[in-house]
C-alpha cells in the first residue's frame, strides 16, 4: 500500500502480519531530481521541442523540495505556457493549425511556471514572509546589527543539528519582521510560519495537530525553518487569571526539545512579548539562543528611521 498521511492508517493495519514492513520515500535529492526532469522531458528531447537553453541541472537546483509529480506538473505547466502563444482566444478559441510544428518549450517556459504555477507543499511560505518584511528591515542602529549578524551565526549552527531561537521584547518592536528576515536568510529549502492568526476559532487539540503537522513536515526535508510568532497567543494566554492552554504548551515543549530524525537539521525561530510568562511556564529554557529586540531609546537612532 502506499499513503500521504500515516498518521492517519489504524495501528490495527500496521501490526504484525499485515503492513508490519514500512518504507519512508522522502523527497528526492538534486541528482534524483534530475532523473525525474530527464524522464519526463525525454519525450520532448526525443521530438526536439526542447530549446538548447534549458538545462536541467539548473531546473534540479531550483526545484529544491519538490516531490516527484510536482515536477511533473512543472513539466506540464511549462508545455501549456509555451502552447499558449498559438493559441487566440476573440470571439471563439482559435488555434495555430502549424502549433505543433512551431512549439519549442524553453527556459524562460520553465521560469515561469516555477513562478507562477507550480509551488512545493513542502516548500517557503514565501507570500507570508514578504507580507512581514514588505517594509524592509531599517537598520536604525548597533542592535539591529548585532542581532542579524547573530541570526547568521545560529543559522550556520542549524545546519549540524537542531537550534530553537526566541526574539524577546517588546511590543511593537519589530520582533516578527526580524524573524521573517532571519528565516529568509537561512535560505533553508523548508520555510513555514505558524501564527496564531491562523488558527483563530481553533480548539485546544486542534491547535496541537496543526503545530504537529507544521514539525511532521519539517522533518520531511533535510534543511528546516519553522517561524513561531506571538507564542504567547499560540498558548491562549491571559493577563487575568493568569490562563493559558496547558495542552498546547506541553505540546510546544515537547516539539521545541525533541531532535529532528536523522539526516535532518531544524531551525525554530520564535517571537514573544511576554518573557516573564515563558519564564513562569519553564520555557525559557529549552531555547538554544535568547535574543533582546530593543525599542528604539535616542534621537539618533530615531533620525536613522526617517
Amino acid at each position: 500500500g502506499m499513503t500521504n498521511r500515516r498518521d492517519l492508517i489504524d495501528e490495527a493495519l500496521l501490526r504484525p502480519g499485515r503492513m508490519e514492513v514500512q518504507m519512508e520515500i522522502g523527497l528526492p535529492s538534486e541528482t534524483g531530481r534530475v532523473q525525474i526532469l530527464l524522464i519526463h522531458t525525454a519525450r520532448m528531447r526525443e521530438n526536439k521541442k526542447m530549446a538548447a537553453d534549458v538545462d536541467l541541472q539548473e531546473l534540479a537546483v531550483l526545484t529544491k523540495n519538490f516531490s516527484g509529480a510536482e515536477i511533473e506538473g512543472l513539466v506540464r505547466a511549462a508545455q501549456s505556457t509555451a502552447l499558449s502563444r498559438f493559441i487566440k482566444a476573440s470571439n471563439k478559441v482559435e488555434i495555430d493549425p502549424e502549433a505543433g510544428e512551431k512549439l519549442m518549450i524553453d527556459r524562460g517556459h520553465f521560469l515561469h511556471a516555477l513562478e507562477n504555477d507550480i509551488k512545493p507543499a513542502f516548500g517557503t511560505s514565501s507570500e507570508a514572509l514578504e507580507l512581514y518584511i514588505e517594509r524592509g528591515i531599517i537598520h536604525w542602529g548597533e542592535p539591529v546589527r548585532s542581532l542579524l549578524e547573530k541570526g547568521v551565526i545560529l543559522t550556520q549552527k542549524a545546519r549540524s543539528g537542531l537550534v530553537s531561537v526566541l526574539l524577546e521584547g517588546p511590543p511593537n518592536a519589530g520582533k516578527t519582521a526580524l524573524a521573517a528576515q532571519l528565516a529568509k536568510n537561512s535560505d533553508f529549502p523548508f520555510i513555514k510560519i505558524c501564527s496564531p492568526d491562523d488558527m483563530i476559532g481553533f480548539s485546544e487539540s486542534a491547535k496541537v495537530l496543526r503545530i504537529r503537522r507544521f514539525f511532521d513536515d519539517a522533518y520531511r526535508s533535510e534543511l528546516s525553518c519553522i517561524l513561531v510568532d506571538d507564542i504567547e497567543r499560540l498558548l491562549d494566554y491571559g493577563a487575568i487569571g493568569p490562563r493559558y492552554s496547558n495542552l498546547v504548551l506541553q505540546a510546544l515543549l515537547g516539539l521545541l526539545k525533541k531532535k529532528p530524525p536523522k539526516g535532518r537539521k531544524l531551525l525554530v525561530i520564535c517571537t514573544t512579548s511576554r518573557r516573564q510568562v515563558l519564564k513562569e511556564l519553564e520555557m525559557l529554557s529549552i531555547f538554544t539562543k535568547i535574543l533582546r529586540v530593543p525599542n528604539i531609546s535616542t534621537s539618533e537612532q530615531l533620525i536613522a528611521v526617517f
